[in-house]
């Protein structure tokens, strides 16, 4: 997954079948992950608050994933050993249990310091993120890709600070400045500053070009300058109450969104052809993102909630769900590995111009509040998923089973 360049000669110990062991390091936490899914749709079902369902999707199922993907890139570009597997299962366990405590502490009423073991097993499995990806990237032999791993544990932090705000939360639920710090490190930190040093990279895994001349050094570095500090002021600004750097903040979080659109490959006519609607998909997360994000600017200057109501889940949906989408249309049928023939198979299964504009369409419909219409795109858009996940793994994902 690096963007063409050819690996380096040299090879650290353990490192000549580290794909193959980070590879499977991440096959294991998607089902975990998708369990996660599952759950929250249950808690649902059973009347629990849109909290308890957002939590265990973007704290618990998102988190696993960008902590199997961001190692899986880390040690493909830096050409470096594979993570130890213990170190991997305490990790993501961390974050599995943390998330259901805190839920569960939460939901059932049980005492605060349920909720705070929760939330101090969640930081750590963030933190042993971050050293994992760091020991990797000093154990490899490429280092072009150091500017992402420290984006990485940039938002990795920002995730660690949320989560011992919210845990503040617990304890005395009065702190409603804290509850919209809380939902910009995490959304726009933790969750937005993985996404955005990933994509000029992955983008140009996916659609099988270089890189763009644009994401030459010294950019990718000061466009995560740049987020960083949009980050910082939006939270602190939300934090102290005061609407006008808030929304400052945001305001310039939404020009390093339009920053690493500039840097990621054009899309091209052959590039539409190959990648279809999962290179569609990346721009789409993309452009809600920013929507979303400009939106967020105008209700904090004028003093209003952000990231409350539609407008969060037009992010979780149409943004980072739609981003998260297209990336595992590349991700599964390569993780799933075969050989040329099955690989090309795989990324024919998953591929799908209806969960593309399922997933758009519910983003539309929340924009208007359509709210019954905004459900049935996203049940439509998940049973298409889950049917062509299912051919991927059971059937082996062959053509001929798909139409669309």
């Amino acid at each position: 997954m690096t963007d063409g360049a050819p690996l380096s000669d040299r090879r650290p110990r353990g490192a000549a079948d580290r794909v193959r062991l980070v590879h499977r390091q991440t096959l294991w936490t998607v089902p975990v992950a998708v369990a996660l899914l599952a759950s929250a749709t249950v808690t649902h079902l059973v009347g629990a608050s849109r909290w308890a369902v957002v939590h265990l999707i973007l704290a618990g199922a998102l988190v696993l994933l960008i902590s199997a993907v961001t190692l899986m890139l880390a040690v493909t570009w830096a050409a470096a050993p594979a993570p130890p597997v213990t170190a991997v299962v305490i990790q993501r366990t961390a974050v599995v249990a943390g998330v259901w405590l805190v839920v569960m502490g939460r939901e059932v009423g049980m005492a605060s310091w349920v909720v705070v073991a929760g939330a101090a097993l969640h930081v750590a499995g963030l933190l042993l993120l971050a050293g994992l990806l760091v020991t990797t990237v000093r154990r490899g032999v490429k280092r072009r890709f150091d500017v992402a791993v420290a984006g990485y544990v940039v938002a990795l932090v920002a995730g660690s600070v949320a989560v011992v705000l919210g845990a503040v939360m617990s304890v005395d639920g009065a702190h409603l400045d804290l509850r919209r710090t809380h939902l910009v490190l995490n959304l726009l930190g933790l969750v937005g500053l993985v996404v955005m040093v990933t994509l000029p990279h992955f983008t140009a895994t996916v659609v099988r070009s270089k890189m763009s001349p644009a994401s030459r050094p010294p950019r990718p570095a000061l466009i995560l300058g740049w987020q960083t500090a949009a980050v910082a002021v939006a939270a602190v600004g939300l934090g102290l109450g005061e609407s006008g750097p808030a929304a400052v903040g945001l305001g310039a979080y939404v020009v390093g969104i339009v920053a690493t659109g500039l840097v990621m490959p054009p899309p091209t006519a052959r590039q539409l052809r190959w990648a279809g609607p999962r290179l569609l998909a990346l721009w789409g997360g993309i452009v809600w993102w920013a929507v979303v994000v400009g939106a967020s600017a105008v209700e904090a200057a004028r003093g209003r909630e952000v990231f409350v109501g539609r407008w969060l889940w037009v992010l979780v949906v149409a943004a980072f769900g739609q981003l998260v989408w297209g990336s595992l249309a590349y991700l599964l049928p390569v993780l799933r590995g075969g050989g040329h023939v099955r690989l090309a198979e795989g990324f024919a299964t998953m591929r799908s111009w209806v969960g593309l504009a399922a997933v758009n369409s519910a983003g539309v419909a929340l924009v208007v509040g359509a709210s019954s219409v905004a459900l049935a795109a996203g049940v439509v858009w998940a049973i298409d998923w889950v049917w062509r996940v299912a051919l991927l793994v059971v059937r082996g994902g062959s053509t001929a089973d798909v139409r669309v």
